[in-house]
């Protein structure tokens, strides 16, 4: 039979990159004949319009862009070849079409390489084969780990790359299954396992190239992760007899943008817990400027009364002790009024985390007092019972007051009528653990909701609740190393327990 009588395999290409090897493609397929491949160049693509490429397809008519997405859009080629030296790689991977093989930069070397073989099938009229360059260029010259296989999953191939990346010899895969090579399996992968895909049966199942990301755990324990591309390779009857697969570790870039998401939502984060301290600051301020309100009423009355005295031309003893008692009664009240506001401004101000060795009945102290006369207006009675020494942890300061001022406005929001609330702090048996105990005889919560109370956005109140309150809660306590336990009934109340570990001074 004539060679071209046989049947051309139709193969379209697109090509991101429009310079000097981007015209000798051009060039070649414009004086060569491939016998078994009816090649075929849908579009180029280059930000300068001017590059040899570009110029030289458009005078082929050949459809150019800059931009490679617009192209996408009007046409999906068979593969896409990158020519770039991998500068528009991985944007190229981000935005390609699924079924679109994409082959990097050295495919100009590569090209050379098969039209050489391709003479070599002209001259043979047998199936292609991979000749000594072809290794040399694909399997040595690429930054890319390549393993050839069979449709039976055995490994015929592979280059150094890939050994590198598996951490085995060529002795150890040569002739394995590449499911037992990669994965330990004694099946196909989503067989072993349905939630693998597997780009082989893919390729062999649609005859198109594949792709997919892949989780690798090698022998240390250590978790790699690669894009793999699997191409088909045909014979003389169209029938896919290998699959080349190419892999990309792209571990580092996974790490970069995990990192950068996980600093994102340590960012967000912060901003919800000081807009939930700006909550908490507006319940405290609405409470202390009635607290406030009747010292400064008092200081008043007692500054008219010693007005009065000073407008005496002489003072008795009866004036003299009334003005040493007034004297003293103003001083406290300003010393009140005055820690009041430093309270409050200590836990309005927004600083950086900065963890120091702290008494945990130091912290509780300043949020019952910040909180008493809010739970005198609720008509609800306060008790404590705090641990007599040091209970010293490591901890930020604010993040500690705002962790318990959410839960006791959470007991005040349970109490609508009034009640009770109970703190306890002290030190387990161990001495190795510090508790902290804020209960109170509110209406409780139900088995339903207690699964969800730490759960962001999640609330059961009807008007007024971002959700947000318990699961900052969680979250202080957890950077802080510690454990955060609630018991409830709906006739006995609410118990938030808080351990923390403790600071042992030597």
């Amino acid at each position: 039979m004539n060679i071209k009588d046989q049947r051309k395999t139709p193969f379209s290409i697109g090509i991101v990159g429009g310079g000097r090897t981007c015209k000798f493609f051009l060039d070649l397929l414009e004086t060569t004949s491939f016998p078994y491949l009816g090649i075929k160049i849908l579009w180029v693509c280059d930000i300068n319009p001017d590059a040899q490429g570009m110029v030289l397809a458009r005078k082929l008519g050949i459809l150019t862009a800059e931009s490679f997405q617009e192209l996408f859009n009007n046409s999906k080629p068979d593969a896409v070849i990158e020519l770039t030296n991998n500068k528009s790689l991985p944007e190229l991977i981000a935005m390609r079409p699924d079924n679109i093989g994409i082959i990097e930069h050295n495919i100009g070397q590569l090209l050379k390489s098969l039209y050489e073989m391709n003479l070599d099938l002209i001259k043979a009229k047998k199936q292609a084969s991979l000749d000594k360059r072809y290794y040399e260029i694909l399997f040595q010259q690429t930054n890319l780990g390549v393993v050839v296989l069979d449709p039976d999953f055995n490994v015929v191939d592979a280059n150094e790359v890939y050994l590198k990346g598996v951490r085995k010899t060529k002795e150890d895969i040569l002739g394995k299954k590449c499911y037992e090579v990669v994965k330990g399996f004694y099946a196909p992968c989503p067989s072993e396992n349905p939630g693998l895909d597997c780009p082989l049966i893919k390729t062999l199942e649609t005859g198109k190239p594949a792709h997919i990301i892949h989780e690798y755990v090698l022998p240390d324990g250590e978790t790699n992760y690669f894009s793999i591309a699997t191409y088909p390779i045909r014979d003389q009857n169209n029938k896919v007899n290998h699959v080349v697969e190419l892999w990309q570790d792209i571990t580092s870039e996974i790490a970069e943008k995990w990192e950068n998401k996980v600093k994102k939502i340590h960012s967000d984060m912060k901003k919800i817990i000081q807009e939930d301290r700006l909550v908490a600051l507006g319940k405290l301020v609405a409470s202390s400027v009635h607290e406030i309100n009747n010292p400064i009423q008092g200081l008043l009355t007692f500054s008219h009364i010693i007005k009065d005295m000073a407008e005496k031309d002489s003072l008795d003893k009866t004036d003299l002790k009334q003005l040493r008692e007034f004297s003293s009664h103003m001083t406290r009240e300003l010393e009140r009024c005055g820690n009041i506001v430093s309270g409050l401004l200590a836990f309005s101000r927004e600083s950086a985390l900065e963890f120091v060795n702290t008494d945990i009945n130091d912290i509780l102290t300043t949020v019952i007092s910040l909180t008493g006369h809010k739970l005198e207006l609720s008509d609800i009675k306060l008790t404590t019972s705090l641990c007599k020494s040091p209970l010293i942890v490591h901890a930020d300061n604010n993040q500690l007051q705002q962790c318990f001022l959410n839960i006791i406005f959470n007991a005040i929001d349970a109490m609508p009528e009034g009640g009770e609330v109970n703190i306890k702090s002290g030190v387990e048996k161990d001495k190795k653990t510090v508790w902290i105990e804020i209960s109170d005889n509110g209406y409780g919560i139900t088995k339903k909701d207690m699964e969800h109370i730490f759960d962001p956005f999640f609330t059961t109140k009807e008007e007024g609740g971002t959700g947000l309150g318990l699961s900052i809660v969680y979250g202080i306590v957890k950077d802080h190393k510690g454990n955060v336990r609630v018991e409830s009934s709906s006739d006995k109340g609410t118990s938030f327990i808080i351990s923390f570990p403790r600071v042992v001074s030597n």
